[in-house]
């Protein structure tokens, strides 16, 4: 929690993932943010498949220790999707990152103790089998994250199945589901509009 990693550009200001020279992570001394640790981005050259670009920001993850927040200028594309997969909390801000190290701490803090208080997401449709309506979710509690509505009932014993209704199906899922971990069924209702159904590889 008291570390940031950054995508700087040569005059270490906040770059995007493209256009970043080198990561530079941040942790908290005394009062003082000093550099931890920088981490040089070896980038393939010429034109690179999917997995090479992948590989690239995997690497970079290898490299970054404990730290588990980054500051970027615009999260989006493959790079964005392998931090969100690794379970990262991405920031968009643009100039000195100095300027925000303080206040994104405050937040990340007030926002752990939210997602540990106990909040029934889930209805429950019959023994073991419920289901979760993260559209109507995104409109009560945008601040839960489709991971901390659904993972909690996954980890309960007494939970087989769980519906989830979306607008998009969750890419940690479908990693789950490749990993072996669990089972996925998924209906498209219409355009952004999809029932996926979730059940424990056992």
């Amino acid at each position: 929690m008291d570390e940031i990693g950054v995508f700087l550009n040569e005059k270490d200001l906040i770059s995007s993932f493209e256009e970043a020279r080198y990561v530079k992570i941040f942790a908290k001394e005394k009062h003082l943010w000093k550099t931890k640790k920088t981490i040089l981005i070896n980038r393939a050259g010429g034109e690179k498949s999917i997995n090479e670009i992948r590989q690239e920001y995997k690497n970079v993850i290898n490299e970054m220790d404990d730290c588990k927040i980054i500051i970027v200028t615009k999260a989006f594309g493959i790079p964005y999707s392998v931090f969100y997969m690794g379970d990262f909390s991405v920031w968009e801000l643009e100039g000195n990152p100095f300027d925000y190290f303080d206040e994104i701490i405050k937040n990340e803090i007030v926002q752990e103790e939210n997602e540990n208080k106990e909040v029934e997401i889930a209805k429950k449709l019959g023994d073991g089998y419920f289901m979760i309506d993260l559209q109507e979710l995104e409109l009560i509690n945008p601040e839960i994250t489709s991971k901390k509505a659904i993972i909690p009932y996954l980890e309960k014993e007494d939970v087989k199945k769980i519906e989830v209704h979306c607008c998009h199906v969750p890419p940690w899922l479908v990693a789950k589901m490749d990993n072996g971990e669990i089972l996925l069924s998924i209906n498209e209702i219409k355009r952004n509009d999809y029932m996926v159904t979730v059940q424990k590889n056992v």
